[in-house]
């Protein structure tokens, strides 16, 4: 008997739906039912049992975009585990995430040296995907039980995660499947990794909450992206601004006619590219706003194409109001309250930029209503680098480079890149001349995930400073622009 709201509706979706496609695995042709994935979920959730995780105990999962993820999403609900989903990341990275959640298992399909507390028992599931028991850790905390931990970008080395009860999920499924029509019967084209807040509201809960399949890639590819939706005969497509810049760098002259639904989401998207699709396409991209905070925020449900771009208006359920900001005038940071919202990080540490507060979360984003009541964003309080859709926090950057020998300064930046959006740029003081990009770039990839190396190295004498003594941002982009 089911114990979990998403664990009693995803096994009525099951037996309604046992034979039915559930996923389809793009890259080798192969298809998974719902009754397959049922019966994963109750070998997951047997696993985990026999191998004594406790009920609100800490899995970890590294199993990428493969359909056992789904299973684990529901199987955790059921034993009433904190899931903390991880995607693209190091296996230093790794290893320090599931030691500061205190994690009692692993469910990957990789080799992992090095894991903290690996402990003697070990599973394989039928997939080939592995359950590692880690030894128990005597101060591990519990964020509650069915629930998802939610990594956000971070403002320090560990990215910090939103604490999302099921309830929280539950809503954020339902919100968006209301706002964008999703039905039962659609298909997502999905190479936006699961892991992520986007894909687990847009993909993960349509599928577990009404049977909404899924067609998944590893990763985006614009010269197999008609081919994979026709072949799939995906209906919606949520990507992110980088995916529909690469489609119309690709000059694609035609979408398959059952692709009805372009989402972006991630960071803001040219106009241009929204112009292109509609021009070249017939096809609109709808913004989407959303984070992991609270879930899907704002959506553009209309078929206006406008410059500046809009997220649309508020998701059901939710408000967003301005809060005003010094010098930011008509602008300000949004405020949202809903009942997709978290209440709290897994830490309790406090965070200025971004914060739970009056009932609701104050993002870092910068943005005001129009007349229509529709959001438009116009920037950002904090410094993240938004590459391809995935952030990066500078800081943790430069602290990485900092550790390496020959470097005694380091800045790290965030400019425009005409197939990514940014790219992340180091200006570095070197106390070895002989220091090269190629050796920079090995070093970083030991305890850098691929998209947080940054792309182009510029060596100098000092780091700039302003009348006021700190570090002149103007002067270093000029300086990457001259050398561009």
């Amino acid at each position: 008997m089911a114990t979990s709201i998403i664990g009693e509706r995803f096994g009525r979706v099951c037996r309604d739906r046992a034979h039915a496609v559930a996923v389809q695995v793009l890259a080798d042709g192969a298809t998974v039912s719902f009754g397959d994935l049922a019966g994963e979920c109750a070998a997951i959730q047997k696993t985990l049992a026999d191998l004594g995780v406790a009920r609100e105990a800490t899995v970890v999962s590294l199993v990428g975009n493969r359909p056992t993820f789904f299973s684990l999403v529901a199987a955790c609900a059921e034993a009433g585990a904190a899931l903390l989903p991880l995607g693209d990341v190091t296996h230093a990275e790794a290893a320090a995430l599931i030691e500061t959640a205190g994690a009692a298992a692993v469910v990957t399909d990789r080799h992992l040296p090095g894991l903290p507390r690996h402990g003697p028992r070990e599973r394989v599931l039928a997939s080939g995907v592995r359950i590692l028991r880690l030894v128990d850790c005597a101060d591990a905390p519990r964020y509650g039980p069915s629930v998802v931990l939610k990594l956000t970008s971070g403002s320090t080395d560990v990215p910090r995660a939103a604490v999302a009860l099921e309830q929280h999920l539950v809503n954020d499924g339902r919100h968006v499947i209301e706002a964008m029509g999703i039905e039962a019967a659609d298909i997502n084209f999905t190479c936006i990794p699961l892991s992520h807040s986007y894909a687990i509201g847009n993909v993960v809960m349509p599928l577990l909450w009404q049977g909404t399949a899924v067609a998944l890639r590893q990763s985006f590819s614009p010269a197999q992206f008609t081919r994979d939706v026709a072949d799939s005969g995906a209906t919606v497509f949520p990507g992110v601004p980088f995916m529909f810049e690469r489609v119309k760098l690709e000059a694609i002259d035609r979408l398959p006619a059952e692709l009805r639904l372009l989402i972006t989401a991630g960071a803001r998207i040219d106009p241009r590219t929204v112009a292109w699709f509609r021009t070249h396409l017939n096809r609109k991209i709808h913004s989407f706003y959303g984070s992991s905070e609270t879930g899907g925020i704002a959506y553009d449900d209309s078929e206006d194409v406008s410059d500046p771009v809009h997220v649309g208006r508020a998701m059901p359920e939710t408000t967003i109001t301005i809060r005003r900001v010094e010098d930011a005038a008509p602008d300000g940071r949004v405020f949202v309250t809903g009942t997709a919202v978290t209440t709290r990080y897994a830490d309790a540490a406090d965070d200025s930029m971004s914060a739970f507060a009056d009932g609701g979360f104050l993002t870092g984003d910068l943005g005001h209503l129009d007349p229509r009541g529709r959001l438009v964003l116009s920037g950002r309080v904090s410094p993240l680098v938004n590459v391809a859709g995935k952030k990066v926090d500078p800081a943790e950057v430069e602290r990485r480079l900092l550790e390496l020998p020959g470097i005694s300064d380091a800045r790290v930046l965030g400019m425009p890149c005409d197939t990514r959006g940014q790219q992340v740029v180091a200006f570095l003081v070197r106390t070895d001349a002989t220091l090269t990009p190629l050796a920079i770039r090995q070093r970083c990839a030991e305890t850098l995930s691929t998209h947080k190396i940054p792309r182009r190295f510029i060596f100098i004498d000092r780091l700039p400073v302003d009348a006021r003594g700190k570090i002149d941002r103007r002067a270093l982009q000029r300086l990457a622009a001259d050398q561009s």
